[in-house]
C-alpha cells in the first residue's frame, strides 16, 4: 500500500519502493554485508543473495501511517545467517532505516518492525522473532 499525503496541493503518494530502497542499503552496511537478505511475509528469501528483485521486497514490506502526524510505521522481514548478532543487525537496520527516512521524508518513523523470518546456514531454519525499535517524536 502506498502512503498518501493530503495536502494544498493536492495528494502526494510514497510508493512501497522508496522504503525497500531504504533498507536495502541497510544490506550494504559493515553490519549486515553478506550476513541478511530480503524476505517475505511469509519467510521465503528474495532473490538470491547477489541479487534481489526490489519490487518483490516492496511488496513485502508495510508502511502506515503512524498515529503520530506525519509519522510512520514501518514494517519488513529478513533472513539472518546463522551465527550473526540478531539484535546488533536489527538494530543497524532500523537506525540506518530512521535516519535516511528522516533525511528525505523529513520526519522520523515513529516504529520500525523488523521480522527475522528464518536463520541460513546450509539451509534455511524457520524463525518468527519480531524486533520492534520505537523512535521518540519530538515537537
Amino acid at each position: 500500500m502506498a502512503l498518501t499525503r493530503e495536502t494544498d496541493l493536492g495528494t502526494i503518494s510514497v510508493a512501497n519502493l522508496f522504503f525497500a530502497q531504504i533498507i536495502a542499503d541497510s544490506f550494504k552496511l559493515d553490519a549486515c554485508k553478506g550476513k541478511v537478505w530480503p524476505a517475505t511475509k511469509k519467510g521465503r528469501q528474495i532473490g538470491s543473495p547477489a541479487k534481489f528483485n526490489l519490487s518483490e521486497f516492496a511488496n513485502a514490506i508495510e508502511v502506515e501511517e503512524s498515529e503520530h502526524a506525519g509519522h510512520v510505521n514501518i514494517e519488513c522481514s529478513i533472513i539472518v545467517k546463522f551465527g550473526v548478532s540478531i539484535g546488533r543487525v536489527c538494530e543497524a537496520i532500523a537506525d540506518h532505516t530512521a535516519d535516511l527516512v528522516e533525511r528525505r521524508h523529513g520526519k522520523r518513523p515513529h516504529q520500525i518492525k523488523i521480522r527475522v523470518a528464518g536463520v541460513k546456514s546450509k539451509q534455511i531454519a524457520r524463525r518468527n522473532l519480531e524486533v520492534v525499535k520505537t523512535y521518540e517524536i519530538t515537537g
